[in-house]
């Protein structure tokens, strides 16, 4: 071969080795920390903190007072879910690993997004803070989330090994995804009294006193029934928990002339609850005249669906509308007769 051929031969391919080399420098990980986004000692974290970078939504804040998760906002506080607080930390930060650092070529466009619409998240330890990231929005293919570790030249893509999706929704900044399902979630014995009121047919109505560990009931006109105990006490140990159906806030909240025309109508029961050591309660059902599937584990290998009913369910220290499902309530629906010796 002539010396002619051979020199730019050589440029070719010292330039295609170059190019090979710079582009896998660019998109390795061998320089980063693999496990630099995943949150150590996840069981010890008693706060953390979502700042959306977006004036108009406001941040959130979770905190654990007396072993129970809170989370608020600069207007209301409430009992948070425990397993949204679960999967966020017992599950998905423990377990964030870099995919690869972005590209020279979109870093700027990365950057520019989280800038806009990122959230700030960080982790407390005895209110110390001890770590922090930022979160952006989802790869193109949905397998991984932008992420950005304070102090470092640029994002990275982030996963879950072997989880299929991004990990953006667990950084949620709406309070109401965040809320415990319960809308009553008391120990037994913290229940003076439960009274169950059918406004339409107020001769089906009762209330059971519980007092110095003994269960009575009453009628309507407050008067004294014979009843069996243990029907009392298997209904109070059913009630003592009250759930509503997960989700975003039901849009009917939105429209407040509408929402305000299913209040002014009788409700269908209500539960009135008085505790021993937190305010009374009182949780009003509605009919929706709606239904929806609800999967039901049948057998270990198979699933059945069933159909049931929706119900609208107010509380008294909540402004807002709630679904619950019938599958919820058929049991609660509970009239006088059903105690009677």
């Amino acid at each position: 071969m002539s010396k002619r051929i051979l020199k730019p031969l050589i440029i070719a391919i010292i330039a295609l080795i170059s190019i090979v080399l710079l582009w896998k420098n660019m998109n390795n990980t061998s320089s980063w920390e693999p496990n630099l986004f995943a949150l150590k000692n996840a069981n010890q974290v008693d706060k953390f903190t979502f700042i959306p970078n977006n004036e108009k939504i406001k941040p959130l804040e979770f905190f654990k007072k007396d072993n129970i998760w809170y989370v608020k906002n600069d207007k209301q506080t409430y009992p948070a879910d425990t397993n949204n607080i679960n999967l966020i930390l017992n599950w998905a930060m423990p377990k964030l690993k870099i995919k690869m650092p972005v590209s020279d070529q979109i870093k700027k466009h990365v950057v520019r997004q989280m800038a806009l619409s990122g959230t700030k998240a960080t982790f407390f330890i005895n209110n110390k803070p001890v770590h922090t990231i930022y979160v952006g929005e989802s790869a193109m293919d949905n397998m991984s989330t932008y992420m950005y570790y304070p102090d470092t030249e640029r994002p990275c893509l982030v996963e879950i090994p072997s989880f299929q999706g991004y990990l953006t929704p667990y950084f949620n900044t709406d309070i109401q995804i965040w809320r415990s399902l319960y809308l009553v979630n008391s120990d037994v014995k913290n229940i003076k009294s439960l009274e169950v009121i059918w406004p339409n047919n107020p001769k089906n109505s009762f209330k059971i006193l519980q007092e110095n560990n003994e269960l009575s009931l009453f009628d309507v006109n407050s008067k004294s029934v014979a009843a069996q105990k243990s029907l009392m006490a298997g209904y109070l140990l059913m009630c003592k928990d009250f759930t509503r159906e997960a989700g975003n806030l039901a849009g009917i909240n939105k429209e407040v002339k509408q929402r305000d025309s299913i209040l002014k109508t009788t409700p269908l029961v209500v539960f009135k609850y008085t505790f021993e050591n937190k305010p009374p309660l009182d949780i009003q059902i509605y009919p929706h005249y709606g239904y929806e599937d609800v999967a039901i584990d049948a057998k270990p290998n198979e699933t059945k669906t069933n159909q049931t009913a929706l119900y609208w369910t107010k509380v008294s220290n909540d402004p807002y509308l709630w679904l619950t499902q019938d599958i919820v309530l058929h049991n609660r629906f509970k009239i006088i007769s059903d105690f009677l010796k």
